[in-house]
This record gives structure tokens, C-alpha cells and sequence, in this order.
């Protein structure tokens, strides 16, 4: 049985673009619907989807019954509402990241989704259902650096364009909307892959916020964290230092990610993970081809009564390890 798609509010169009080409191409999980406030924004929805019903109402598409799980990538200050009404309606949550301003706000929608019997996750957990972060965890748990001691990660890059190529004022450059900026930004993404991948929860936090270039704006453009995760097996902890910036020119920037062994180190290039062992033998991992928002296969999870590999539960931990880098540069 199709599992149907709708896509609600268009703003973090870097994620609902994503999500839209992968369900128009999908007959296990089709695209059934977008709601969109924006009334040019519609009519290039109907023109790009001619067989996807484009409206300004939500409430049509959580009506439908061939709408399996609803998509949120309106901005976070409207995820929480959108999702509960979602919910109660009877269908799945993906939620745009991050999925609430405050834990509280969060709370509500996984109480909601509790009594629904839903699934209702936030979209940085997608990640945990590709085979590039599966490989990395299996590199990872089966000893191939050894000991993991550290994960770094850098994303350099320009303010948040409020459309394709456009430049201006975009929902994320607002503090009524997000609870922060260019940190949280691309660090919820690394936090989540330390957590899946490393196996265990952050138990320390402490950052830099400032803004750096962009000093008029309500959120930072720069943050730099240092974060602990425990290994939920114990032993030693492992260090995880992200840097996000919106700092870098129109179309500039780069991004780094690199993960320390006692044995050996892990990077990515390309579309292989490069290890390191021994000084300067490199072991390369292709790494197979699928796409980052796979839905199919968390369509297959669902249907079959299986439990995904990320939820609710990792929704709240990656944004209390967030908020709890906020909180530190705060007291500061």
C-alpha cells in the first residue's frame, strides 16, 4: 500500500526540495500534497508537481487519507502546532530541524505523539538511514580506528538564502523563529551522528555565540562548541568540537568533518570514508549510493511494525545538547 507524502510550509525549502523530489519519484511513498502560505511559491509548486494538490491549508492534507506522514519544513517556531495537529489527525511526523524553540514546546508534540501512536522524529535523525553514516557507524563499533577519541566538525558557510538563488531575509535570520543560528544551524546534524554513530549521549557542553560579521542580526553567525559523549558501554569519553558559521561569502565556505582513533582516523571524500592507520596507509570505503532523505525505507520500517533507527526520543536529545551550548556561552 502507497505510503503518501505531504509537505507542509516551504521555508527550509533546503530540506523540502529534498523531500519533494524523492516522493514525486517515489511510487512507494508518493507525494500526495504541499501546503504553502506563499501564494507565488504555490503556483510554482503546481507547475514543478502538476499531480500533487497545492494549497494554503493544512488541514485539507491532514484530512486525506492516502497522506501517511506529513513533512514539516515550515519554520521551528510553527513545527510544534503543525505536528500536533498532524498527529491528531493520525499520521507520521518528520518535523524540520531544529523541531522546537524550548524542550517544553518539544515535550507537547511527544506527549502528542505518544497518545496518537505515531512516529514523530526531527529530520537530523534521516541521516541514521544512509549508507554513508551506516558505514561510518559500522567502521566506527567494529574497532577500525581503535578507541575513538575525537570527532571534528566545520561548516563555513553564508547567511540562509529565503529561496533559490535569493539573497534577503529568510526565517532563520530571526530569533522568534529559531533558538539559534548559524550554530545549531549544521551542528544538530553532527551532534545526532555522534550520538548514533559513537553510541552513546552528551554529558558536557560549552560554546563560543557571537556574531562575528554580522553583528545586526538576532542570532549568531558563529558558534563553536566543545561537547563529551559518554559511550553508553562506558569507558573514556569522546570529544566533539563543531564550528558553524553563516559568515562565508555568497556561495563561499567549506566543511570539514574528521573522526580521531587511538588506532587510526576516519574522513570523508568524496563518496568514500578514507582511513587512516599507521602514518600514511589510507584504507578506502566506498561508501553506495542512496539519497540523504530516504523515505522509502522509513516507509518499510513503519509499515512492517519495526521500530526506526532514530525518534522522538533523539529529537529531544540532540536539541537539549544544542540548547545546553547556548545556555554555556550565555553564562559567559
Amino acid at each position: 500500500m502507497p505510503f503518501g507524502i505531504a509537505v507542509v510550509g516551504l521555508d527550509h525549502w533546503y530540506t523540502a526540495f529534498g523531500v519533494l523530489e524523492g516522493a514525486a519519484k517515489s511510487e512507494k511513498t508518493p507525494l500526495i500534497g504541499i501546503a504553502e502560505a506563499g501564494a507565488e511559491r504555490r503556483e510554482e509548486m503546481r507547475g514543478k508537481y502538476p499531480s500533487a494538490l497545492v494549497t494554503e491549508d493544512p488541514e485539507t492534507l491532514f484530512r486525506r487519507d492516502d497522506v501517511a506522514l506529513v513533512a514539516i519544513t515550515a519554520p521551528t517556531s510553527a513545527a510544534p502546532d503543525l505536528a500536533k495537529r498532524a498527529l491528531a489527525a493520525g499520521k507520521h511526523v518528520l518535523s524540520v530541524k531544529p523541531p522546537a524553540r524550548t524542550l517544553a514546546e518539544l515535550d507537547a508534540v511527544i506527549a502528542a505523539a505518544n497518545q496518537a501512536g505515531r512516529f514523530y522524529g526531527s529530520f537530523e535523525g534521516m541521516q541514521r538511514l544512509t549508507p554513508r553514516v551506516q558505514l561510518l557507524r559500522e567502521l566506527i563499533q567494529s574497532g577500525a580506528i581503535g578507541q575513538p577519541m575525537a570527532f571534528y566538525q566545520m561548516g563555513h558557510g553564508g547567511l540562509p538564502q529565503p529561496w533559490p538563488q535569493q539573497q534577503g531575509d529568510s526565517w532563520w535570520l530571526h530569533a522568534e523563529n529559531a533558538p539559534g543560528g548559524a550554530w545549531i544551524d549544521h551542528a544538530i546534524y553532527a551532534v545526532d551522528l555522534a550520538r548514533f554513530v559513537f553510541g552513546g549521549e552528551i554529558d558536557y557542553a560549552a560554546g563560543i555565540i557571537e556574531n562575528r560579521v554580522h553583528k545586526n542580526l538576532s542570532l549568531e553567525d558563529y558558534g563553536a562548541s566543545l561537547m563529551r559523549l559518554a559511550p553508553a558501554g562506558g569507558g573514556p569519553g569522546v570529544s566533539l568540537i563543531f564550528e558553524d558559521t553563516w559568515t562565508a561569502e555568497p556561495g563561499g565556505g567549506a566543511h570539514r568533518q574528521q573522526i580521531l582513533g587511538s588506532a587510526g582516523s576516519l574522513r570523508p571524500e568524496g563518496s568514500d570514508w578514507v582511513l587512516t592507520k599507521g602514518g600514511a596507509a589510507e584504507t578506502r570505503h566506498p561508501v553506495p549510493p542512496g539519497p540523504f532523505f530516504n523515505l522509502e525505507a522509513l516507509a518499510d520500517l513503519l509499515q512492517n511494525g519495526q521500530t526506526p533507527p532514530f525518534g522522538s526520543d533523539d529529537a529531544r536529545a540532540n536539541l537539549a545538547a544544542c540548547l545546553a551550548v547556548y545556555e554555556s556561552a550565555a553564562r559567559r
